[in-house]
């Protein structure tokens, strides 16, 4: 905000210099504005780590780059979305702001979720082939699948419905079906019910990314929608 400027004017000048005055004065506020919004969209971002500032609270829009995840990646925010977990070198995550059910994930798993062969699951290291792991997977229903770009890379894109979960959890606070097990122990997991899309990337300077879009059926559509525009502006690298 601007400070507001003192008219030290006599009472000789005519109305018609008063306005010329204002109208500058106004002219340059509404200047100095525009820099600075411009300065703000200009501004990187990164994902930030406290997560009691920004629980709820809407991300900045803007140019984020990441900062501990692998391959390094930037990408493009709109209004709209909050935190999720915090980075980290396998795995980030935003919610849409207007529904916390709906989340997208960049996973480089290290550890997956796999049946271990009596109604639950147990973790495995991760497979070279994710496609497979998604395909696979007793507890999805799986679409066919579609060739996509994300980044410039290529990758396979797969919609499922959660069509079923294991007997128990992977863990008690956990969510129906665990899917990946990250780094800093949490589990990345999603409900029986929801609509999910897979985009498994691989050989992203070396490493495969799995992006994950959990939606439900009714909101597949609009939230894959503005999670596209995301999609649409990744680079991998720090640019």
């Amino acid at each position: 905000m601007y400070p507001q400027r003192r008219r030290m004017v006599s009472q000789a000048l005519g109305v018609g210099l008063l306005l010329t005055l204002v109208v500058l004065a106004l002219s340059a506020c509404g200047g100095g504005g525009s820099a600075q919004e411009e300065k703000q969209a200009n501004k990187v971002h990164h994902i930030p780590e406290d997560s009691q500032t920004y629980e709820g609270k809407p991300l900045p829009a803007g140019h984020y780059v990441s900062e501990e995840f692998r391959p390094t990646m930037s990408f493009d925010l709109d209004t709209g979305w909050t935190r999720g977990g915090p980075e980290l070198r396998d795995a980030w995550d935003i919610v849409d702001i207007d529904n916390d059910a709906y989340w997208l994930g960049f996973l480089n798993a290290e550890e997956v979720y796999k049946p271990n062969g009596s109604g639950g699951l147990k973790v495995a290291p991760a497979p070279e082939d994710m496609v497979a792991w998604v395909q696979t997977n007793p507890f999805l229903k799986t679409e066919k699948s579609t060739q996509v770009s994300v980044g410039g890379e290529k990758g396979v894109q797969i919609d499922a419905l959660v069509i079923d979960a294991p007997e128990e959890p992977a863990c008690p606070d956990c969510a129906d079906l665990g899917l990946v097990y990250e780094s800093a122990g949490a589990t990345w997991g999603v409900n029986q019910g929801e609509k999910l899309r897979f985009i498994v990337v691989e050989d992203v300077k070396g490493e495969t990314v799995t992006i994950i879009e959990e939606t439900t059926p009714e909101g597949f559509k609009e939230f894959t929608t503005k999670s596209q525009k995301v999609l649409d502006s990744v680079k991998w690298g720090s640019s």
